[in-house]
């Protein structure tokens, strides 16, 4: 009897254990995670869970007081200071406003005219923009609804009565033409400025004086051409070129303003190609999302792995992010809408970065799961008060054309994302030893998050820990920081050690000295040398012929001064040169430790020699050239002397500078290459006894011959492949035939 009362209370609370578990257990329907320095997901606990999603059946919008119309074709979504919601319905023609509970309080669909008295109607509003009193110069607060339909901005007070109406100035003078302003999203920032994204204008952002007057535009998008449209363009009419522009510029989407009068904007409009281009280079002129100052320029920071654009999944060649929509969050965060189409599927993102242009976290998921949404269309955020938490949180709104109408998703912050959020306050305002303590309860939650590292090492720096900062600060491969905590460490061992630096830099220099005094004095007796010159002098005839190069490659040639030995030797001495600087670069040149192997350097250096030599042999055979394969072979390596000393040089020296030096690096691998392309010139020039046109001409010749050698190489290869392919077939054919 005991044995059987035992087993059930083991298998009662087996099935507790695992059954209680499992209700109790509560997940969102989408993933959050963050990227790797090599474009990898990482995944991360979620910042945001779904609160709830608001029905229009919920929001009230279907009762008859209301006209018990659904959304149709909504198009932005924001808040106000006091937690209200504002829809633009485009599809009804009226502004939706919720309270924070989402519930209807007010419909605006018409207005009566302060000036004229007339009743007027609302047409196809798209855009929308609330300023807030407390952050504004003058303490006020207006509505401003993008008229879309007919082509104005409407303003409103905060009790709906209408301000004042701005059309497009009527000023056949001005830049701004009527057939230009169809405003579509809209920002104020706090003097009282207006911006306007216009969708039949591509020369930027419409910009307008508190009174509505016309200032200009600001923050054009580049336009690049191919070479083929740059002819093209010459036999287009004044109109195609105009209608051209459009097509390649495009124009922005949407617009925000932050408190300090920062414009975010963005654009889906974005060539795929160079959107990736900028993705991994982290250039803004094609980015999807651009921070501008009131005069349009540029100013976001990109301190982050990739461009802060959206998604970046390198591996899987996934369609590059369409961004709709960006909303500004706590702490100089904001967070950008992917609304990317993928076939018959979208994918849909939100995407959070901080100030610097870091990856906070991205989450969001197309599916019917609640959380999840099918065309979300606008984000905004909105503080409100949280009881259970007692302060104000930032909640996270999206605009969904879901399957069953449109709805409102609602995301709240989790306590991973209020550990984020403290530690960037603390961080902006200047209390590091805090951050430091959030950042390691980060670290806690999610130990991949490269961005607390970061923290943990600029407060350090901040600290004057400068060896621990720049430890921390390596294993989140972050440069920036790390280079000044560097360049301290490095300051303190100057000073320590400045007298044995001194010695040594002196030794250095005087062997130098010494040595090139030497090899002058060797190179000068063995010109009087009769007969066949040793390996050694062969070598150090390469430091006379990098210094005079029209005596240097005449005795090259006619008095036996190299051989094919000493000009492999050169090769080789390119080839570990080439092989030291892939793997032995400085963790600041190099944060990614982007190490290559002795095959591709060889690769990298022989290949191209021998080709150059056969494609400039063959050439010049053909035009009377004097130099032979061997000639040309040994000249060509002998023109290679100064670089392996460059590269060695510049490598050693990526150990020793800081970034912002990165620059003394760069121009020495320049010159490297240009000395040694100036003595490949020279070299061709007296072996094939050509003049300075001849000679020009026949280097073009030779760089279009070993494209075609190229050509023909692989095109036999691919051709040899397929008839090996198609013997292995028949074999088998007949194999299984017998």
């Amino acid at each position: 009897m005991r044995n059987k009362i035992f087993k059930a209370l083991v298998l009662t609370l087996a099935f507790v254990l695992l059954f209680g578990t499992v209700s109790a257990f509560a997940s969102n329907p989408y993933e959050t995670y963050t990227y790797s320095i090599d474009g990898t997901t990482l995944k991360s606990p979620d910042a945001y869970d779904v609160h709830r999603t608001v029905t229009t059946s919920e929001m009230g919008l279907l009762d008859e007081k209301y006209g018990a119309l659904d959304l149709g074709e909504s198009t932005d979504l924001i808040t106000d200071d006091a937690g209200n919601v504002y829809i633009a319905d485009r599809g009804n023609n009226r502004i939706v406003v919720l309270n924070q509970n989402y519930e209807v309080a007010k419909i605006i669909d018409s207005f009566t005219d302060k000036d004229s008295g007339l009743v007027e109607s609302l047409k196809e509003p798209q855009g929308l923009f609330i300023t807030d009193p407390d952050k504004t110069s003058n303490g006020e607060s207006y509505i401003y609804v993008c008229d879309t339909g007919n082509k104005r901005i409407v303003v409103f007070d905060r009790e709906y009565n209408h301000v004042r109406t701005i059309d497009c100035p009527d000023d056949e003078h001005s830049l701004l033409k009527k057939e230009l302003f169809t405003p579509v999203a809209i920002a104020v920032d706090i003097y009282g400025r207006i911006f306007v994204v216009s969708s039949t204008s591509t020369e930027g952002i419409i910009v307008l004086s508190s009174r509505g007057e016309f200032t200009g535009y600001i923050g054009a998008q580049k336009v690049t051409y191919s070479l083929f449209q740059v002819i093209w363009r010459r036999f287009q009419s004044d109109e195609q070129k105009a209608s051209q522009v459009q097509k390649i510029a495009g124009a922005y989407n949407n617009i925000t303003v932050d408190d300090e009068g920062f414009i975010y904007v963005t654009t889906d409009k974005v060539s795929a190609s160079k959107q990736f281009e900028a993705l991994t280079s982290k250039s803004p002129d094609y980015s999807p999302v651009k921070k501008l100052n009131s005069t349009g320029a540029q100013i976001m920071n990109r301190n982050g792995f990739f461009d802060p654009g959206g998604e970046v999944d390198i591996f899987n060649q996934s369609e590059v992010s369409k961004i709709i929509d960006v909303a500004l969050g706590e702490e100089g965060s904001w967070t950008i809408l992917d609304n990317t189409p993928l076939g018959d599927k979208r994918r849909i993102r939100l995407f959070t970065y901080d100030q610097d242009g870091n990856l906070l976290f991205a989450f969001g998921d197309q599916g019917d799961q609640i959380g999840s949404g099918n065309d979300f269309k606008a984000i905004t955020y909105q503080r409100v008060w949280n009881e259970e938490k007692g302060k104000f949180e930032s909640r996270i709104l999206a605009l969904d054309n879901s399957y069953t109408g449109y709805r409102v998703v609602v995301y709240t912050p989790t306590p991973y994302c209020d550990i984020i959020m403290n530690a960037l306050a603390s961080q902006n305002n200047n209390k590091y030893t805090v951050s430091i303590d959030y950042w390691k309860e980060v670290l806690k939650h999610n130990s991949n998050f490269d961005l607390a590292y970061i923290g943990i090492g600029k407060a350090l720096f901040s600290q004057g820990k400068y060896t621990e900062a720049y430890e921390v600060l390596k294993n989140a491969y972050e440069t920036t920081y790390a280079s000044k905590a560097y360049a301290e460490m490095r300051k303190d061992v100057i000073n320590k050690w400045i007298i044995l630096i001194l010695i040594v830099a002196i030794a250095l220099i005087v062997g130098v000295v010494k040595f090139l005094g030497y090899a002058k004095k060797k190179n000068k007796a063995t010109t009087l040398k009769v007969g066949r010159k040793t390996y050694w002098e062969e070598l150090l005839f390469s430091f006379h012929l990098c210094f005079h190069p029209f005596d240097g490659f005449w005795d090259l040639k006619h008095e036996k001064r190299g051989s094919v030995r000493a000009a492999t030797t050169i090769l080789g001495l390119t080839v570990v040169a080439l092989f030291y600087n892939s793997n032995s670069k400085g963790y600041l040149f190099d944060p990614k430790n982007e190490q290559s192997t002795i095959f591709v350097a060889i690769l990298s250096v022989v290949l191209p020699v021998l080709l150059w030599a056969l494609a400039n042999w063959c050439l010049t055979t053909l035009f009377e050239g004097e130099g032979s394969f061997k000639d040309i072979y040994i000249a060509t390596c002998y023109s290679l002397a100064p670089l392996p000393l460059f590269i060695a040089v510049s490598t050693v020296l990526t150990n020793v500078l800081v970034v912002t030096e990165g620059q003394i690096v760069n121009l020495l691998i320049t010159f490297g290459f240009i000395w040694t392309i100036m003595l490949l010139f020279f070299g061709m020039l007296v072996t094939h006894d050509y003049s300075l046109g001849k000679n020009f001409i026949t280097i073009l010749g030779t760089i279009l011959a070993m494209a075609v050698i190229m050509f023909v190489v692989i095109l036999f290869g691919s051709l040899m492949m397929k008839m090996v392919s198609f013997v292995i077939s028949l074999i088998k054919e007949i194999t299984n035939r017998v």
